[in-house]
């Protein structure tokens, strides 16, 4: 429940702050979409999930129903969701899944708000899809603590 409570925080910030600064600040706005790029490198797509005005938006008036209408737009829609979504590949943190805690029940596919059960499949790791918004509500909502996001760099030794 925290990483839910700490991602809506920041979405209700970044719903009033965002528009703000475009109408008033438009120089900020290309360092904004910078940073969400650089971001990426460090937690791929994140900025779909935690900062984008249009996916609060949509999340919050329930138009993003799981299982009806998924987050199409953050998939397909979306000018960043190509560029940012393929850095998911490369980034440093990402989800990882203990197959030994993991039960399989399905809790995590079901709370996922973009629908990644129909693009990978079970056994994937979905947090590498360009479309993961890494929005953590998989772990958060794992039953069994399976699922954890961390950083998955290893750093070469002896150079």
């Amino acid at each position: 429940m925290r990483i839910k409570t700490a991602r809506r925080i920041m979405q209700i910030v970044s719903l009033f702050a965002l528009p703000y600064l475009l109408v008033f600040k438009k120089e900020i706005i290309a360092i904004i979409l910078f940073a969400a790029l650089l971001s990426s490198l460090f937690v791929g797509r994140a900025f779909c999930s935690w900062i984008c005005p249009l996916g609060t938006v949509y999340e919050f008036f329930g138009l993003a129903v799981k299982k009806k209408r998924p987050r199409y737009h953050c998939r397909i829609g979306c000018p960043f969701s190509l560029p940012i979504g393929m850095m998911n590949k490369v980034s440093l943190f990402r989800v990882v899944r203990n197959e030994s805690a993991c039960k399989h029940c399905g809790t995590c596919y079901r709370n996922c708000p973009v629908g990644l059960i129909e693009i990978a499949g079970l056994n994937a790791n979905h947090s590498l899809f360009y479309a993961c918004i890494r929005c953590l509500n998989c772990v958060d909502s794992c039953p069994n603590e399976a699922l954890t996001f961390k950083r998955t760099f290893r750093v070469l030794r002896g150079m």
